[in-house]
């Protein structure tokens, strides 16, 4: 294509002011991303006693069964009686060596029947691996599920996270769902899965078996195949036809601006200059993952 006359139809190309005026249309062989990549991680299982708050099961006779969700994760700051989760150095400048203990997890605790009806949720903190005769909870310490800490060592090339609030004191960041705890960052980051097991409908009282994970992240750029973008499903809005209507029942706009591929041989980067020659871009859609719908297909079943 002879990319003189900008206007022409035929394809897209860079020309006048290169990219900068003119966006590349089409799609990346591969992305270049900014993400959080895992450098090592490690998990483990502990269990204790929880009791549901005793209102609460009187309110709710019919009791039968509780399910749990982890709202959040918080790890003790150590004091005279009470000693607290530490991350600290190694011989070895890659690793370092995390002590878990009083580990403070709060649940919402959902009850239903016998018949798998939801009744009603309450939230229930609980205390793990508590290291001291001072500890909360100190009453479900064992050696075997719920012991005083656990010893972990992970790979941390890169360091870990420090807190300004504490005199730049070592931290774990936690991932769960409260606004100031449900985001992943560069160091030791730390989750929670729970299930609950035995309930007891008497006394409400259930084993909260948990699985606490330590993953060492870091935001690194890298190259990742791509199959294009999603296509979400739409909803529509009225059965009326008028000429919005045929707007607003087609596709979702997607504007086709790919990222630009800097190594070679494309080395697209050159393009913010006005003066590159032109480059022929096919310009064409490909559409991937395509789903014709036409079964009915309950995805709770599956």
């Amino acid at each position: 294509m002879n990319c003189q006359n900008c206007n022409d139809t035929g394809g897209s190309c860079a020309c006048g002011g290169g990219i900068c005026s003119t966006g590349i249309p089409g799609r990346p062989r591969l992305l270049s991303v900014y993400a959080p990549v895992i450098y090592d991680e490690i998990g483990i299982n502990i269990c204790r006693p929880v009791t549901v708050p005793a209102e609460v099961l009187t309110a709710n006779p019919s009791a039968a069964c509780a399910r749990l969700d982890v709202i959040d994760i918080e790890f003790t700051e150590s004091t005279t009686d009470i000693p607290g989760t530490t991350v600290t150095n190694t011989s070895r400048a890659n690793c370092s060596t995390v002590v878990l203990t009083n580990v403070a997890v709060t649940f919402q605790v959902k009850l239903f029947d016998r018949c798998n009806n939801y009744l009603t949720s309450t939230i229930v903190t609980a205390n793990y691996l508590p290291g001291s005769a001072t500890s909360p909870d100190v009453e479900y310490q064992d050696p075997e599920t719920n012991p005083e800490s656990v010893t972990i060592e992970l790979y941390t090339p890169y360091g870990v996270g420090y807190s300004e609030a504490t005199a730049g004191s070592t931290v774990i960041n936690t991932v769960a769902f409260l606004p100031e705890g449900n985001t992943v960052t560069n160091g030791i980051n730390a989750s929670v899965v729970a299930k609950a097991m035995n309930f007891n409908t008497a006394t409400g009282t259930f084993s909260a078996g948990i699985s606490l994970f330590l993953r060492t992240v870091y935001y690194e750029a890298y190259k990742v195949a791509q199959e294009g973008k999603p296509i979400p499903p739409k909803a529509s809005l009225t059965d009326d036809q008028n000429t919005c209507l045929d707007f607003v029942e087609s596709g979702l706009l997607s504007r086709e601006i790919k990222p630009l591929e800097l190594e070679p041989p494309k080395c697209e980067g050159k393009l913010k200059n006005a003066e590159s020659p032109c480059e022929q871009v096919d310009g064409n859609m490909v559409v991937f993952n395509k789903c014709s719908c036409e079964e009915n297909v309950n995805p709770c079943e599956t």
